[in-house]
């Protein structure tokens, strides 16, 4: 019996190199390796050594030995010179085997080596190529000037933060770390570039500091393992900057072997602890950072075998976006913020292999199946689902795919729209890396809308960008993620003024998806922005995120009986683009459960429930429709027995409500039950119409109206939004409201109208003899009339015409 193993030596200090099997050096430099073989038998054992096929390898190896005769229980520590070949290109890697024969037993074993001849530092997101082309476009270009020396002048006024150790909750478990901030290093980074473009030591000083003290064997990473005091995905975009900073200033004199030997260290113990993290079932925005940090560390080290790992192992770069991208381009967990946090940390990997002579940007990886459970929780806990949905056209996916499928969700200052746990994303710096890869118009489209200020558009954006048109004016979907945006076409030129609305129906999302199929996520109009994925936003380690901020209730929906909807795959039956209206009926077919409840003492802090075993899934449609002038939502609900149906809205700065009268007092609270959403819907008014009602709202001149058509009787309820924190733009706006419509049916439909706008309204009255017409008349003579059918069968369709001076002078019917 014989166990091997295997590591290459780099410094004095080798007890963290134990499964490191690849070095770089110079050409015609040596490389020593170190392999360990145990006699675990009772008597003692001949082995000889010999390279395979020394004849196919560039470089010359050199066995201490070539035979060895190793007594019982015994070790022997065996070594290997490799002379680094200047036949090998820089960057250019060689595999080699040392063949292991046990001459007792006429067995052999093999080990594999890889040694890399070394390039010269930077190679990892700057080259020297790079850096002369920057200066390049700083004399040439003002906002490239600008941009540089707004850089200088932010990194004028840094100083190195204070090394100390931080022990706190997050949320729940407590653990200690560095208190460095994710962003410190990339602060660091762009010291070491301004170091470089303007030879200025005192820059050079501060980053040489940082990474000192970072890497410091006693009281820096080493001691601790880790650096920020978040989570993983802070960890992975600290590691990625800290290795492009070490990769410009590593062989600066101000660094002693030690200092390097300690850098070295610190970047094999974040490899050896990204490990313990990587799984087939992790896939999530805070292993793809961790996964990309992880590359660029190992390619720092010209760890190829490492990157291979990191690329091709369970839960690394091929899992990550062969899971998690799915059909439509998007990220599955929905949310902008994410979506672009994956693409982002992938397209500095992108370039970092390009830098060293490989190409990402186009390389395609197979379409995996996504699991349903994630790595510590079941599929279906407090509601999440893992799982991708949406239709599956190709087998490969890439890079390329995943820079572009947000734009036709962008609004016309490039902003994407938020939904699930995202605020509004503006363009984020990578589409500078993406424009320059792929030369697309609709990246320089949204690179037009930026400043240019980010150390990514000064290094790599191109100098001057084409003048194009607004790529998405038009009306889209996208089937995977499960978006649907509806824009009027009047205004296509003037793309402010359009209606833009946003309607959601798929791909849950994990950890960060809402409950919400079947809602209109966002409402646009006159630059303004009436609704949004986060109005009101509790941190994750509160109760109320699950509780309020991720429940059905807290959306432009219809709510069952004050319960969360069950996230299930959902259908769009209807998309028609057309010159008068736009529409598309989403639709689901899902149960109703109460909302997980917080409990600090579990971890993940949340005690879930289920559902009644007697509640049969409900049958929910919307239908919407956007023109010119106003948007239209009809909503079909259908259940076995009777329940509450709560059509919510929630808009900013109600004033006025018509056609209602007050229902008993003012209550503190929607609902006092525990369980219960509702219970975070403060200073609630009930109201009871029969006829129908009209509300009004008002945020500094947007305004919007909400006519409800149908049904004519039914409770009215105004409340308060919840608020959960700090304002901050849209969310957690002390004066956003909540208007609901409640009925309690088996089935029923409601009817909707919509009129956002500036200074004067469009509509002059509504007419409705039943929840499938309506007739809408203008204040310009215009009146439409509008036919419904079939919204109760899969085959909904909506006829449109429009009259003045009682000639027909267009019409549209959906296909």
């Amino acid at each position: 019996m014989t166990t091997l193993t295997s590591y290459a030596s780099e410094g004095n200090d080798t007890s963290h190199l134990k499964k490191v099997q690849c070095k770089s050096a110079k050409a015609n430099d040596t490389i020593h390796y170190s392999y360990k073989i145990k006699n675990t038998a009772s008597f003692p054992q001949e082995f000889k050594f010999s390279i395979q096929n020394p004849r196919l390898l560039a470089c010359k190896y050199i066995l201490e030995t070539n035979n060895i005769t190793i007594g019982p229980n015994n070790v022997y520590n065996g070594k290997l010179a490799v002379i680094i070949s200047d036949r090998m290109p820089k960057g250019g890697h060689e595999s080699s085997f040392v063949l292991v024969e046990n001459v007792s037993n006429n067995s052999i074993y093999k080990l594999e080596f890889i040694s890399v001849r070394s390039k010269p530092h930077p190679f990892l997101l700057v080259t020297n190529g790079i850096l002369e082309e920057t200066k390049e476009k700083v004399e040439n270009y003002t906002w490239a000037k600008n941009n540089f020396n707004k850089m200088l002048k932010e990194l004028d006024a840094y100083k190195v933060p204070e090394r100390k150790i931080v022990t706190k909750p997050r949320p729940t478990k407590v653990w200690s770390s560095l208190a460095y901030g994710p962003s410190d290093s990339e602060k660091v980074f762009r010291l070491c570039l301004a170091w470089k473009l303007t030879g200025e030591k005192s820059y050079k000083e501060k980053a040489i500091q940082f990474i000192k003290e970072v890497c410091d064997k006693e009281a820096g990473y080493l001691s601790i393992g880790a650096a920020t005091y978040g989570v993983q995905v802070h960890e992975g975009n600290f590691f990625l900057h800290l290795a492009a900073a070490c990769d410009i200033v590593f062989n600066e004199p101000e660094f002693s072997d030690k200092d390097r030997e300690n850098i070295i260290n610190s970047f094999r113990y974040y490899l050896e602890l990204n490990r313990k993290h990587m799984d087939g079932l992790g896939i999530m925005n805070h292993q793809a950072s961790a996964n990309a940090g992880a590359i660029l560390s190992a390619l720092f080290l010209e760890d190829v075998a490492e990157v291979d790992y990191l690329t091709n192992a369970p839960g690394g770069m091929a899992d990550q976006i062969g899971k998690g991208v799915m059909d439509d381009g998007w990220w599955f967990e929905g949310t902008a913020n994410y979506c672009y946090l994956v693409v982002q940390r992938y397209s500095l990997v992108a370039q970092a292999f390009q830098n060293y002579g490989w190409d990402l940007y186009h390389k395609r990886f197979p379409v995996k199946f996504k699991s349903k459970d994630f790595e510590n929780v079941k599929e279906g806990f407090t509601g999440m689902k893992f799982v991708n949905w949406g239709p599956i056209t190709r087998n490969t996916v890439g890079l390329e795919d995943m820079v572009a499928p947000y734009i036709p969700f962008m609004d016309e200052n490039a902003n994407v729209v938020a939904s699930n746990d995202s605020n509004l994303k503006t363009p984020d710096p990578f589409y500078e890396l993406a424009y320059r890869s792929y030369k697309l118009d609709d990246l320089a489209w949204v690179i037009s809308k930026t400043k240019r200020e980010s150390w990514l558009s000064l290094l790599y954006g191109v100098g001057e960008l084409p003048e194009v048109e607004d790529p998405r004016t038009s009306s889209a979907l996208a089937p995977s993620v499960g978006l649907v945006a509806l824009r009027s076409q009047e205004k296509r030129n003037n793309p402010e003024e359009q209606i833009q609305a946003y309607f959601k129906y798929g791909t849950h999302g994990g950890w960060h998806g809402h409950f919400d199929r079947a809602s209109m996520v966002a409402l646009d109009r006159n630059g303004h922005k009436y609704f949004g994925a986060e109005m009101v936003w509790y941190g994750y380690g509160n109760p109320g995120y699950k509780e309020c901020v991720q429940t059905s209730a807290t959306h432009n929906m219809v709510i069952v009986d004050e319960l969360q909807q069950e996230a299930v795959p959902s259908n769009q039956t209807l998309f028609f683009q057309g010159d008068i209206m736009q529409a598309t009926v989403t639709e689901t077919k899902a149960r109703w459960r109460k909302i997980p409840k917080w409990n600090a003492d579990k971890f993940p802090p949340w005690d879930d429930t289920d559902y009644e075993p007697n509640f049969h899934p409900i049958q929910q449609k919307r239908l919407s429709i956007v023109t010119d002038d106003y948007v239209v939502i009809a909503d079909y609900m259908k259940s076995n027995q009777k329940h509450n149906y709560d059509w919510l809205i929630h808009p900013v700065g109600f004033k006025s409500i018509k056609g209602a009268k007050k229902k008993g007092k003012l209550l503190d609270t929607l609902n006092h039950q525990n369980d219960s959403p509702y219970k975070y819907f403060a200073n609630a008014q009930w109201y009871r119409t029969n006829k129908g009602a009209e509300v009004n709202f008002d945020e500094n001149g947007n305004k919007l109206d909400v006519y409800t058509l149908w049904p004519k009787k039914a409770n009215i309820l105004v409340s308060d939004y919840p608020i959960g924190g700090k304002r901050r733009i849209m969310r957690n706006n002390p004066e956003r409201r909540t208007y609901g419509v409640r009925v309690n049916e088996k089935e029923t439909q409601f009817l909707h109208v919509l009129e956002p706008y500036k200074g004067e309204n469009m509509l002059k009255k509504i007419e409705s003899k039943n929840a499938n017409r309506l007739k809408v008349y203008l204040n310009d003579g215009r009146i439409h009339n509008i036919l419904i059918e079939n919204l109760k069968q899969e085959s909904a369709k909506v006829h449109i015409e429009e009259v003045l001076n009682n000639k027909i002078i267009r019409t549209e019917t959906t296909k």
